[in-house]
């Protein structure tokens, strides 16, 4: 019997590992970034439906997170596809 290891994204991420990808943020910075993105008519996406926040804060879709970082120039289009 062959093993097959399959890799899969997560599904949710916290606003803590959010402003870890951005570099260490704070939540004061990651408030204000993204007060500063809704202005530009770029709004940062919104906590996935049905889910409360949690010990990390608020919960994403790690899919629309992703997507919101390459539209905004976040990640350069050459990294592996997510």
């Amino acid at each position: 019997m062959e093993k097959k290891s399959v890799t899969l994204q997560p599904v949710l991420i916290t606003r803590e590992n959010v402003q870890q990808q951005l570099g260490g943020i704070s939540r004061t910075t990651f408030w204000r970034r993204k007060k500063q993105w809704e202005r530009a008519g770029t709004p940062f996406p919104k906590p996935a439906p049905g889910t409360n926040p949690i010990h990390g804060g608020e919960q994403y879709r790690y899919c629309d997170v992703i997507r919101f970082f390459r539209a905004q120039g976040l990640i350069d289009e050459t990294q592996d596809a997510t």
